[in-house]
Order: C-alpha cells, then sequence, then structure tokens
C-alpha cells in the first residue's frame, strides 16, 4: 500500500519548501541552458537549503513513485514506431557496447568497492551504464547511497558534455568519411 502524504506529519512542510527551491534551482539553470540543467538546478537549489537552514525531510515514497511514472511516461512518449525499427537495426551494436560498458563499470565498481568508500551495491550503480534519473531511482529502491550514485553519474555526464564535442572533431579529421 502507498502512504499518503499525510503520513509524514511535521516533516511534509519541510519536503514542499525543498520542492519549491528545487522547481525555483530547476528552472533557473534551464533558462541558463546549463545541459541537464533542470535536474541539476533542483538537486543544487536543495542541497543549498539544507546545508544554510540545517533542514532534513525523508522523501515521501508517494512522491518518490509518480517521479518514476512521470520519467516513464516521458520515455515512452519519445518511442515511435521508428525508434522501435531504428533500435532493431542497431540492436548488435547496441548489445556489443552495453557489454563492454557493464565490464568497465564492474571494474570500476570492484575497485571503488575494495577503496572502502561505497558498499558493493551503491557501487555497481554509481558505475554502471544507464539514464541517471533511472539509476538513481534504482538506487534509492535498493537502499543503496542514492547521492554518491547521483553524484557519480551527474560527473560522468558533465565529463561526456565536456569531452564529447573533442572527440566528434577528431573522429571526423582523424576517420575517412564513407
Amino acid at each position: 500500500m502507498v502512504p499518503s502524504l499525510a503520513t509524514y506529519g511535521g516533516t511534509m512542510t519541510t519536503f514542499l519548501l525543498l520542492i519549491a527551491c528545487g522547481i525555483a534551482g530547476g528552472l533557473l539553470f534551464s533558462f541558463l541552458h546549463i545541459p541537464g540543467g533542470a535536474m541539476l538546478g533542483a538537486v543544487v537549489a536543495v542541497l543549498a537549503v539544507k546545508l544554510l537552514g540545517h533542514m532534513e525531510s525523508d522523501t515521501p515514497r508517494l512522491f518518490q513513485l509518480g517521479a518514476q511514472i512521470a520519467i516513464g511516461v516521458m520515455v515512452g512518449n519519445m518511442m515511435t514506431g521508428n525508434t522501435l525499427l531504428e533500435i532493431r537495426a542497431m540492436a548488435p551494436m547496441m548489445f556489443g557496447s552495453t557489454v563492454l560498458l557493464i565490464v568497465a563499470g564492474a571494474l570500476g565498481a570492484w575497485f571503488i568497492y575494495h577503496s572502502g568508500r561505497l558498499d558493493a551495491g551503491s557501487a555497481i550503480l554509481a558505475t554502471s551504464p544507464g539514464g541517471l534519473q533511472a539509476v538513481v531511482g534504482m538506487a534509492s529502491d535498493l537502499g543503496s547511497n542514492a547521492p554518491a550514485v547521483l553524484a557519480f553519474h551527474l560527473v560522468r555526464i558533465y565529463i561526456v558534455l565536456l569531452v564529447a564535442p573533442i572527440l566528434e572533431w577528431l573522429l571526423n579529421r582523424l576517420l575517412p568519411h564513407g
């Protein structure tokens, strides 16, 4: 059974304040055209308010569920018949690159786990390929260290955003076209 928002009592006011701050931060970063700005702005704004105000609030399960459903609807809405045909045509490359990423992620998770910084589940999710929202949502559902998993994925996303244009430029100049 999904608990109602009223279950959370006094922390609900704090959580609603954090939602308002998250919305403001997300809108600001989006307005500034920061890549991934809606999510990053919300994270930065909520973290700033929590650190400055020494606030703590659990995220209600109903809110988590709603956010995950909303993301699922967005992803489902992006799919079309043509998307499915493209996926089918590229399936061997998708599976091959996914296996490479999983192996690299497993090696990274092994090192992180053995460094003593994260538990095994959090290390695996932190180094796994996948969409930020889905992996962080899974970390939260599994009781893993979701903030650490989020941090790993945000760092990776921003490094990719910085490096990808350079790699694209290099590949276009170094590899023959055709």
